[in-house]
């Protein structure tokens, strides 16, 4: 009985260590094309259709915890014509979006709740030239539950934590606001050859992410400030048309709170049958690689399979924590799943990346 309040003390310990670290480093699906206005609001609008609606559920530690963290997001986008029935020139999107980020066994919980709006600005209609610019307004709450927490004062000498706490302990919930911006640039260099290349510009006036910065008691004496720490995303997409059934989509994503970093590169392959608008195959694979001070480490491994349906997109990625194979007996690996809806589908040339 000791064994185990003493594990959870640890586990405890351990997991409030790692939320420190939650609080400063934001979400990150593999699938990031799939949530593309929410990395960079220049992105809202930019698809094959005039509206979209895409969702996407994370769980990571799922051979560590019974209970892992897990990510979900919903996102809709639609596009004005600007008037003129035809979006093969300027356009505007507007795209709202909500996001849910919550580790189970504390009952850590972020939420977003945001709205984007984009210009996009037809640059060169032969080679299909957008310059799109964003504006993004987010509300972010974190909360945090003590009812899992245990203090090493708590412990009766013998086998329980059911004693009370002198820890200073904050109020549990928080709302914050925050501005984003975004560009992107896509264009085709040819008849094979076309390019999407955006950055998104997340905390630019640093909110204050402190659940200690109302603290009034006069006994504590710990830091009452940790501002969010401004985050960059650069995404690009490149897609190459084989043949009229077969593309493949090159990505790359690039994402900074420094000194933390995240690069994950991937390539997916397209089969489609029929034509562009009726169904199509995908698969790919691709790779995580985590930054900071002391250099870069390999993370995970992923696998991409999807399915498309006339309007509706279906993918699976399975993330394989390969940082983590030599220290662990499980491996600390992830699953995603999504889905994406569009209307009105528009038959083109070239396919936007779906993941």
């Amino acid at each position: 009985m000791i064994k185990s309040h003493l594990k959870q003390y640890f586990i405890t310990i351990y997991l409030v260590f790692f939320i420190s670290i939650l609080q400063s480093q934001d979400v990150n699906f593999s699938q990031f094309n799939v949530l593309n206005s929410y990395y960079n609001p220049g992105a809202t609008g930019f698809f094959d259709g005039n509206f979209k609606v895409k969702l996407i559920n994370r769980n990571q530690w799922i051979n560590y915890s019974d209970k892992p963290l897990r990510t979900f997001a919903l996102n809709g986008d639609i596009k004005f014509d600007l008037g003129k029935r035809n979006f093969e020139k300027d356009y505007i999107g507007l795209g709202v979006y909500f996001l849910t980020d919550k580790v189970s066994t504390l009952d850590w919980n972020r939420n977003e709740i945001g709205v984007n709006l984009a210009f996009h600005k037809l640059l060169d209609k032969y080679r299909k030239t957008y310059l799109a610019g964003g504006i993004g307004l987010a509300v972010v709450q974190r909360s945090l539950s003590y009812e899992n927490i245990y203090f090493q004062d708590q412990f009766d000498g013998l086998n329980q934590y059911n004693g009370n706490t002198n820890e200073i302990l904050p109020v549990n919930i928080q709302n914050n606001g925050d501005l984003k911006l975004g560009l992107l640039l896509s264009t085709q260099f040819n008849k094979k050859w076309s390019i999407q290349i955006g950055a998104g510009f997340h905390y630019i006036f640093k909110p204050e992410f402190s659940l200690y910065r109302n603290q009034e008691d006069p006994n504590y004496i710990g830091s009452k400030s940790n501002k969010a720490i401004s985050r960059i995303n650069v995404i690009t997409n490149l897609t190459y048309k084989i043949n009229q059934f077969e593309q493949i989509f090159p990505r790359l994503h690039f994402s900074a709170q420094f000194p933390h970093q995240l690069i994950q590169t991937g390539l997916t392959y397209r089969r489609s049958f029929y034509n562009f608008s009726q169904t199509a195959f995908h698969g790919g694979l691709s790779m995580r690689i985590a930054g900071s001070d002391n250099g870069y480490t390999y993370t995970d491994l992923g696998l991409l399979v999807g399915f498309e349906l006339k309007k509706t997109v279906i993918g699976f990625h399975y993330d394989f924590g390969i940082r983590d194979a030599s220290k662990f007996s499980h491996l600390n690996n992830s699953f995603e799943i999504s889905i994406s809806l569009t209307g009105d589908y528009n038959n083109q040339s070239f396919i936007c990346p779906e993941f």
